[in-house]
């Protein structure tokens, strides 16, 4: 089971055209109606895990990611890719379960108020993760249309990863 989550201010659909041809092997992408307020949000997604047979592949982009943050202190994830993902909420993370860590060379990492966020969240991960980074091209939000800064070219990496993370776990 594969769910995505999308980032502030987006929606699932959003997230479901950004990240193009890797649409298709995503079988949930999470509505949550921009995360704020989030709790709601945030109490519906964790019935919906509790419900699952097997621990998920989450995939959060930005906000998605801080999601995942929180999530793996509470709940098994098989693994996680995080994309332009600080993590905003809390500065623990739960597990030991393997982590894709996407940066775009325009994005959270280059923006001065956000850069900190960024490292703190790549330092945080790999404490008790096997950590695994990629950068992409591009920046943290795409302007026409609005979305997510998701770097198609990276989408066989990603598959690659995840196909290689899958194996070593099943």
């Amino acid at each position: 089971m594969i769910i995505a989550l999308h980032g502030d201010y987006a929606n699932a659909d959003m997230l479901k055209r950004d990240v193009g041809d890797f649409a298709p092997l995503v079988d949930c992408f999470w509505d949550a109606s921009g995360w704020r307020p989030a709790k709601r949000e945030i109490s519906k997604l964790e019935r919906y895990i509790k419900s699952l047979s097997e621990p998920p592949t989450l995939i959060g982009y930005s906000r998605g990611g801080s999601i995942i943050a929180m999530l793996s202190n509470k709940y098994p994830i098989r693994a996680a890719v995080l994309y332009e993902s600080p993590v905003l909420d809390s500065f623990s993370v739960g597990g030991t379960f393997p982590v894709l860590q996407i940066w775009n060379d325009q994005g959270v990492l280059s923006m001065k108020r956000r850069a900190g966020q960024a490292r703190v969240a790549q330092e945080v991960w790999k404490r008790n993760h096997p950590v695994t980074e990629l950068q992409g091209i591009g920046t943290h939000v795409r302007t026409h249309p609005i979305g997510h800064g998701w770097d198609v070219g990276l989408n066989d990496r990603i598959l690659s990863w995840l196909e290689a993370v899958w194996l070593k776990t099943c």
